[in-house]
């Protein structure tokens, strides 16, 4: 059996991150084939195809084998040996990282190998800050890895408690190379930022470079938003926030308020419902066709359209309508029933159903969609104004935030005109709704 193993010549040492490099001191022993026949011979078998993770050395230097098992029989080895003096060619490199740190199935091995290595490294280097990483632990190898390798992005962020980011680095040409902390690596965003977005999903966020100024810019508005650590998704519906064209003060309010429910969702299919992956223009266009059967409405807007808000309309209007209607019904339910009013001039409602949202947000062109998720979970209340002799058009939008006024407009975002900011002046105080502080103008209301 061949064994896949690569050594490097090369590799950098006090100075700029992964560019200046020196050759390997020592190489590890070549392993004579009854030791891989031991090695096999121990692994406790499984029932199914698998990949082992055997280790034959634990220290001074780490040594394991990566078994590919397939039907009972050893198909493939490759050979990994972790050594302040022994060093990587890219391409052992790329095979760690895609065959024991990026797999798309679990490994197996001895939990009690892994915990031996972290008591072992722990005491002997402090200063590396190892973790157990009791749910990835094939990220302990990476961590001593680069402690050993040093002068890399990943040897930085391991070192500062980053494990996310660390798994997800960014590559060596995105970053400023004389970078010596975590907020240089990420063109400034403040550390304490960095460790509160320190999940799988913050990793992916902070790659991105308008992210990382949407960061800095919502810290320095609003600090608290980042004052404790963020799961994925609040990580996720931040970006939604900020994707969905609202202003800061919008996106602070409803962050905090649904801060404390998505702290437990911590599962990325629990988020469906906020983030849509993406598809094929195509199949995008041909679906959309299915809109206009929901409503006639949709037909005159979607060659306005951008395909992520049609793939967006689609989601709701089509995949998750009946589930998202019960939703609306069901969060309707305990809202001031009282709020509901007509005149001979005006009604107001709540939407009733997701195609009441949906038809409001493409007409109006305004951020409804982005309010979904916090008017379903009666984080806040949207209202919406119709002329009384024509009450299927939408006129004015509403928002009613902890019983305030705290917007009304019509299409475009455009202001009320006098008359109209009177009569909901009006229904605010006949509904004891505080508008006191809301002037009906769209500079001095977004101050």
């Amino acid at each position: 059996m061949t064994i896949r193993t690569f050594a490097s010549d090369f590799r950098g040492e006090n100075a700029m991150l992964e560019i200046l490099t020196q050759k390997s001191k020592w190489s590890p022993p070549k392993l004579e084939d009854e030791t891989i026949k031991d090695a096999i011979e121990s692994i406790e078998q499984k029932p199914y195809d698998y990949d082992y993770l055997c280790f034959l050395s634990l220290y001074p230097y780490i040594d394991f084998l990566e078994l590919e098992i397939r039907d009972h029989e050893v198909r493939d080895i490759r050979r990994f040996t972790l050594c302040e003096e022994y060093f990587w060619e890219y391409e052992q490199e790329e095979i760690f990282e895609n065959r024991i740190l990026k797999r798309d199935y679990p490994l197996h091995y001895k939990s009690s190998c892994f915990d031996e290595i972290f008591e072992i490294y722990s005491d002997k280097f402090p200063g590396w800050h190892l973790k157990k990483y009791l749910t990835r632990r094939e990220r302990l190898l990476d961590h001593i890895h680069h402690c050993m390798k040093r002068n890399t992005i990943k040897e930085l962020l391991y070192k500062a408690g980053l494990d996310e980011l660390a798994a997800m680095a960014p590559k060596m040409y995105e970053i400023n190379l004389l970078s010596s902390t975590p907020s240089e690596i990420y063109d400034g965003v403040p550390n304490r930022v960095i460790r509160a977005v320190n999940t799988e999903y913050g990793a992916k966020m902070l790659l991105q470079k308008d992210n990382r100024e949407f960061l800095k810019k919502l810290n320095s508005r609003y600090p608290d938003v980042f004052k404790e650590a963020l799961n994925d998704a609040q990580c996720e519906y931040l970006i939604r926030l900020k994707e969905g064209g609202l202003e800061w003060d919008e996106i602070n309010r409803l962050f905090s308020s649904s801060r404390k429910r998505l702290s437990a969702m911590w599962i990325h299919a629990q988020f469906s419902r906020f983030i849509l992956k993406g598809r094929e223009h195509e199949a995008i266009r041909k679906k959309a066709k299915e809109l206009i059967k929901v409503d006639p409405i949709y037909g005159k807007y979607l060659s306005s359209l951008e395909m992520d808000k049609i793939s967006e309309l689609e989601h709701y209007l089509i995949d998750k309508r009946e589930e998202l209607n019960q939703d609306i019904r069901r969060s309707n339910r305990k809202r001031n029933a009282d709020w509901q009013y007509r005149d001979s001039l005006y009604v107001i409602r709540y939407p009733q159903t997701i195609n009441d949202i949906c038809r409001e947000a493409v007409y109006m062109s305004n951020c409804l969609l982005t309010y979904l998720e916090a008017f379903v979970e009666n984080d806040t209340d949207i209202l919406l104004m119709r002329k009384a002799d024509d009450v299927n058009t939408p006129f004015i939008t509403l928002e009613i935030y902890q019983n305030t006024l705290l917007q009304a407009y019509h299409r475009f975002n455009r202001d009320c005109n006098e008359e109209e900011a009177e009569w909901i002046r009006g229904y605010c105080r006949k509904h004891e709704i505080y508008c006191e502080d809301y002037k009906f103008n769209w500079d001095l209301d977004r101050r």
